[in-house]
């Protein structure tokens, strides 16, 4: 039997075997490029079925991909894919590498071969040595863009990319094969003489770095506050203690407890206009003490950057007044947050002065009074507006005694910081003015007295110590200094200014994305400088090139039926449609998206009128897709979908995708006029662009399974996915019922997680609601239901049950109508479930609340598992001592009791994403634990029997 392979290789004398199929194939009956196990065809079936498995086991950890590396599978079979594959042979091999290691590394065959697959021909030993290195290192990045270079690169230059390392846990390079980085690095750097390419690629390499190195930061200090927003909890808290103070200026001033008319008739005196703006300046620099500690500690730990903020807190102590006392009592019905942002500023120095031993309880004092630091300044900010800008009623007077004081005690312990020294400071004209008078800005003033320190000029109406305040908030965001906003009125700065709005610029967010932005400025005509030794000033003289400057300019003619439906709302699912009608557009999307919609050939497609590109936004104006519309033939019958993909290329939802073309076939089609100025023919010298045409999966399966599984679909559906269920996933998406698997489904891990916990504590759904419809899969139950003959001959089927992303042909299974509603559900369901087994791992206090309560006991089962197996560092406490199978409460338990209550948690437990497998060790090591916030009176015991009592309706 003769098969033919990827990479034009024919296998002759062997035979091939896919999993799930108990008979050789042939190729024809296949998927394109699909995994085989290719091995002689005298084969027992136990030796096809152990290759089989391992071929399995490569796939599942390394991706099909790998398979394509000829890696041994024992009895004589070694892996590879059938002709249609993408990529080539260095993308396999670096594919199996990460799943083989150095240590398996020989069961790619000779080390000579699949070096030279990676590094080509010219690899020498010096090469291979530092490529085993990198293997052996798991510096995967750099091999990466080592195997990728070196089409470009000497053997001496690939040496130092294989070099190269970077931190702990980042990335650089976690998007695409190493053969299409390879295309575009050629694209770029063939231009460029060979002795410098090596400084571009080392450059590009720290830029990216440097990029993930700011992400880090200001991921590192924004995690030092807290996740809940206390914004309007303060607010309410500072209203009540501004009335409190205004009635006791009333009851001063009319000496008895005023009435309706006497506050209505009362002027505020002198007096309480100085305290007001005297308790402004205190907030803002107690604020501005918080949120520079807070980055410290971020940092540098909590001990150092304690040490580094000694100084900073004593100076913000020091302007403590008795409203510090004051804003601590507390209130009932209201936040327990201090008012004023002094007493957190006073707690801490006491604590650091007190000699109290720094342990885990003064670390929790200390970080739980840093959690607060930018919403107190987001309210100060606010408060600062109001009293300097928006109600002024301070007498001037007033005003101009308080703007001439001075801040030399803050500044001796403050200081200035280094993004805004004072010498350049201008003020904020329509704040400063009306404090200042007649004086001069700050940096004037010092101008003219060049002797004299900064803090013996400076004056409070300078204002420097608000833009600090706003200064300090940036840092806590990762940048270096807020952003001026001058003209736009209040706060004047911008503490997280967004990036700035460069079309086709190259992105830093990895080396694939940097790369490829670079290469489609080339195919738009952009050249590299002579002399470019940067990443940065190659991408500037891309940029720079008048062949770009053209490519943005111009504008695409828009049919009228589309254009008139620019802007509007898609029915029924939530986006709306945007008409691109010009090339800068187009280039916001592809710098936004990661494709190559800004290319030539669509810009000349929309320019000629032949196409009509258009973007899809959320409600939040968040840009999901990009889709090509190509008008029908003849004339007039409406339009048809040429392409249509997510960021990065992705396939788009397919219930969004399938909704989005049932919404274009109801488009009409272009007017004579539209249809007239699209049909200019193509110059005579140059052929019209031939569009690869659209592969489409076999139909075999959705022929064969889809109208069963469309049917089952449906009645499942009908019995399962009730009103209640559909109410609980609407209150967790905030929309309409018919609005929410769609809206859920857009949402990643993180922010699924955060809806739950959103819906949580704002007691839109309780927990037994949530893990209920965590439980709904009416898809699961569809496909189960199948004939097990259809399930056999199907085996891809499976995947539509564990999330695992889809092939084509399932793709096109899962837009049939009644499968496309329960495979919504069914993801939904299991990201409710993975939701709440990341709130629990964390130990978020909604869960917390929720358990402590009355839970049930499946849930608690399988929370306790859960946890048990992934060991979260969170303060844990005993359920049963280590070595123990038998599990303390009434009624008594035990892990090994099959039909137990701790066998059926398996399964959930590894819905919430625990390795089950590990459960035992754990056990061994640290026995059965869980949350000790979980824990109220009576312990376990009482936990237990609370759960036990409660069975879930």
């Amino acid at each position: 039997m003769k098969i033919r392979l990827a990479g034009g290789v024919v296998a002759d004398g062997r035979c091939a075997w896919v999993p799930g199929s108990p008979a050789p194939v042939d190729g024809s009956d296949a998927p394109a490029g699909a995994a085989v196990a290719l091995g002689p065809a005298e084969a027992t079936d136990d030796q096809v079925r152990g290759a089989v498995d391992e071929l399995g086991r490569l796939v599942a950890a390394g991706g099909v991909a790998a398979a394509g590396a000829n890696v041994d599978l024992g009895a004589g079979f070694r892996s590879a894919r059938l002709a249609g594959a993408r990529g080539d042979q260095r993308d396999a091999v670096l594919a199996a590498l990460r799943v083989l290691g150095v240590e398996d590394a020989h069961r790619l065959g000779d080390r000579a071969g699949f070096l030279v697959a990676l590094f080509g021909p010219a690899v020498t030993r010096r090469v291979g040595a530092a490529a085993a290195r990198a293997i052996g290192e798991g510096r995967w990045a750099a091999l990466h863009l080592a195997v990728a270079a070196s089409d470009t690169l000497g053997p001496e230059q690939v040496e130092q990319v294989l070099a190269l390392r970077a931190p702990e846990g980042a990335d650089l390079t976690p998007d695409g094969p190493p053969s299409a980085l390879a295309h575009h690095l050629r694209q770029v750097l063939e231009p460029v003489p060979r002795p410098r390419r090596l400084e571009l690629v080392l450059d590009l390499w720290a830029q990216v770095l440097e990029h993930h190195a700011g992400l880090a930061r200001r991921e590192r200090r924004l995690a030092t506050q807290s996740r809940r927003d206390r914004i309007g909890d303060l607010r309410l808290r500072r209203r009540h203690d501004d009335d409190e103070v205004i009635l006791g200026w009333l009851r001063a001033y009319e000496g008895r407890e005023p009435s309706l008319a006497d506050a209505a008739r009362w002027v505020p005196p002198d007096g309480y206009w100085s305290q007001a703006l005297a308790g402004l300046l205190q907030d803002a620099l107690a604020t501005t003490a918080l949120l520079r500690t807070a980055v410290a500690v971020a940092d540098h730990g909590l001990e150092d950057g304690l040490a580094r903020s000694a100084a900073l807190i004593r100076a913000a102590d020091a302007e403590t007044a008795w409203v510090a006392t004051r804003s601590s009592r507390p209130v009932p019905g209201l936040t327990g947050l201090p008012s004023h942002p002094i007493a957190y500023v006073r707690d801490i120095h006491r604590k650091l002065t007190s000699g109290t031993p720094h342990d885990a309880k003064f670390a929790a004092y200390i970080r739980q009074r840093l959690a607060c630091a930018r919403d107190y300044a987001r309210v100060v900010m606010e408060t600062a507006a109001a009293l300097l800008y928006a109600y002024p009623g301070a007498p001037e007077h007033v005003r101009r005694n308080w703007g001439r004081s001075d801040l030399r005690k803050w500044r001796a312990g403050a200081g200035y910081g280094p993004a805004r020294p004072p010498a350049g400071w201008e003020g904020i004209p329509p704040w400063t003015v009306p404090l200042l008078g007649q004086e001069e800005p700050l940096s004037r003033r010092l101008a003219a007295s060049p002797d004299a320190a900064p803090a013996e000029v400076e004056m409070v109406g300078d204002l420097l110590w608000y833009a600090d305040l706003i200064d300090a908030l940036a840092e806590l965001y990762g940048n270096d200094v807020a952003g001026v906003t001058r003209g736009t009125g209040a706060p004047w700065f911008d503490h997280d200014p967004p990036p700035p709005d460069e079309p086709l610029t190259p992105r830093l967010d990895s080396i694939t994305l940097a790369v490829s932005g670079a290469a489609q400025l080339v195919a738009l005509g952009g050249t590299p400088p002579k002399g470019v030794r940067t990443w940065r000033g190659l991408t500037e003289g891309l940029l720079a090139g008048t062949a770009i400057a053209e490519a943005l300019t111009g504008e695409f003619p828009v049919p009228a039926p589309l254009a008139a439906l620019d802007g509007a709302e898609v029915p029924g699912v939530g986006v709306r449609f945007r008409v691109a009608r010009g090339a800068r557009t187009l280039a916001e999307w592809s710098d936004y998206m990661g494709n190559c919609i800004a290319g030539p050939y669509y810009l000349e497609e929309a320019r000629a009128g032949r196409s009509c590109l258009a973007g899809l936004y959320d409600e939040e104006g968040t840009l999901l897709l990009n889709v090509e519309l190509i008008p029908r033939r003849p004339v007039g019958r409406g339009w048809r979908v040429g392409e249509i993909a997510a960021r990065f290329n992705d396939t788009p939802d397919p219930v969004l995708e399938r909704r989005i073309w049932d919404w274009v076939d109801t488009i009409p089609g272009p007017t004579a006029d539209d249809a007239s100025a699209a049909a200019e023919p193509a110059p005579p010298d140059e052929a019209p662009p031939v569009r690869p045409a659209r592969r489409h999966s076999a139909s075999r399966l959705t022929a064969e399974a889809g109208p069963a599984l469309d049917a089952l679909a449906r009645r499942a559906w009908k019995d399962e996915a009730g009103e209640e269920v559909l109410g609980t996933f609407a209150r967790l998406a905030g929309t309409p019922p018919e609005a929410a698997l769609t809206r859920l489904r857009r949402l990643g891990a993180a922010r699924f997680a955060d809806a739950c916990r959103r819906a949580l504590d704002t007691g839109a759904v309780d927990l037994d609601q949530l893990w209920a419809a965590g439980g709904i899969r009416p898809l699961t139950t569809a496909v189960e239901a199948l004939d097990p003959a259809v399930r056999d001959r199907f085996e891809a089927l499976s995947l539509l049950l564990d999330g695992s992303p889809l092939p084509k042909s399932l793709r096109k299974l899962v837009k049939l109508p009644a499968v496309a509603d329960a495979y919504a559900l069914d993801l939904a369901a299991r990201g409710t479930r993975r939701a709440i087994g990341e709130l629990a791992n964390r130990d978020d206090p909604v869960v917390a609340r929720a358990i402590a309560g009355r839970p049930s006991e499946p849930l608690l089962c399988a929370l306790t598992v859960m946890v048990t197996c992934r060991a979260p560092a969170i303060e844990l406490a005993p359920v049963a001592p280590p070595r123990t199978v038998a599990v303390p409460g009434h009624p008594a338990t035990s892990l090994e009791d099959e039909s137990g209550p701790w066998q059926r948690a398996f399964p959930l437990a590894r819905e919430m994403g625990a390795d089950t497998t590990r459960l035992w060790d754990a056990i061994a090591e640290h026995g059965l634990r869980l949350p000790a916030s979980w824990l109220g009176t009576g312990g376990w015991p009482a936990l237990w029997s609370r759960a036990h009592r409660h069975r879930p309706a």
